[in-house]
């Protein structure tokens, strides 16, 4: 039993790094030990539009310990992978860096542990939850297994990498893919992993390629196709969501959010350019919908205690702060953009499911409308 993988869309950057190692080498570098492993080859492999293809191999010395460097560095945060036998260990690139791995035989590709950048403890885990899934219950069962999603899903709210969304999205387990286009649920998630993208890193080609692979979806579903992208969690994030108003009063979401009334999650800099059109859209469904139950909780990330309360004393909805002792887990957790912070909406129905996210003021009336 293995997992394949198919990395799409990388060309260039690859084929530079597949040089073998020589002298005068400024690449990134992939070295550790494998347990068990003396005088074994392991095969370094990199990925372009057609699949896989071996860039060089090394043996592993007597004392289990194998390195290897790449002529170039890595253009993009890119997906390589090592293979014994036929075992694989998927792990992620960027620049220069070097990636260490632990491992050990025959188990190659189980127990294994990654580091060198943010991404690699994280695709270890990944392949620890899959692998953990496909020896309890077989591929097929992996492939249902919702505890197994759930906590995919997670990851992929919380990523900040973007390469290990791209991995989990794109992952295959006996040649099927365990996330489906054609799956409303999954839909969701490759498009969270090509919003991560879209934001963080507009420029890489995956980004184009999550967001084509996306509207794929929508067409499959009978979805309506429209000129932006605004995929949102399949469920409400598990997160703890309470803070204070201006007054001092402390409102937990999760109360309000199951109270039986259509809510509005809002996430806001009330000093950011954006704000303005925001508040007026908002102020527009609150006057029409207020009366009929809708609630508004908005949470605003400014720096300044100050700037937050000379806007917040004067909105007629729940507005209370998330100051940055509090940190940005409840961002990365909704996936929205904890850098630069965009006003970005979530709307639920009456049942305190997440039904959809709002980037776009002008789409707000027409989202909360259909919830209440």
């Amino acid at each position: 039993m293995y997992i394949r993988k198919t990395i799409a869309g990388l060309t260039a950057s690859a084929m530079l790094a597949a040089m073998a190692a020589c002298s005068g080498n400024h690449g990134w570098k992939v070295s550790g030990t494998v347990e068990g492993g003396a005088d074994s080859t392991i095969y370094i492999e990199g990925s372009t539009q057609g699949g896989w293809f071996v860039m060089d191999s090394v043996t592993v010395g007597s004392n289990g310990s194998f390195a290897w460097q790449a002529q170039e560095a890595a253009e993009i945060p890119s997906v390589f992978r090592l293979r014994m036998a036929d075992r694989y260990i998927y792990f992620p690139v960027d620049s220069v860096e070097e990636v260490t791995v632990t491992a050990r035989v025959p188990a190659f590709d189980r127990g294994y542990t990654l580091s060198g950048n943010a991404a690699a403890p994280l695709f270890a885990t990944v392949d620890s939850l899959v692998n953990t899934a496909i020896d309890k219950s077989g591929a097929a069962g992996a492939l249902a297994d919702a505890d197994l999603k759930k906590s995919l899903n997670l990851i992929i709210n919380r990523d900040t990498t973007c390469l290990v969304s791209y991995y989990i999205v794109g992952k295959f387990i006996d040649n099927t893919p365990l996330y489906n286009v054609t799956n409303k649920n999954d839909l969701r998630f490759i498009g969270n992993a090509a919003n991560t993208y879209k934001t963080r890193r507009p420029a890489d080609p995956r980004a184009a390629e999550l967001e084509q692979r996306w509207l794929a979806g929508r067409r499959a579903t009978g979805a309506v196709t429209g000129t932006s992208m605004e995929a949102t969690m399949a469920d409400r994030p598990v997160v703890d969501l309470k803070r204070y108003d201006a007054n001092g009063t402390m409102h937990d979401f999760d109360k309000v959010v199951t109270r039986g009334k259509p809510t509005v999650l809002s996430f806001t800099r009330y000093t950011s350019d954006a704000s303005p059109a925001l508040t007026a859209a908002l102020r527009k469904v609150y006057d029409t919908y207020s009366n009929a139950g809708l609630e508004i909780y908005q949470v605003s990330f400014d720096a300044n205690e100050i700037d937050w309360k000379r806007s917040a004393t004067n909105m007629p909805w729940i507005s209370v702060w998330n100051s940055p002792a509090d940190g940005v887990e409840v961002l990365l957790s909704y996936n929205a953009d904890p850098v630069n912070g965009a006003p970005v909406c979530f709307v639920f129905n009456r049942n305190g499911e997440l039904v959809e996210r709002v980037s776009d003021p002008d789409n707000l009336m027409g989202a909360v409308t259909k919830v209440m």
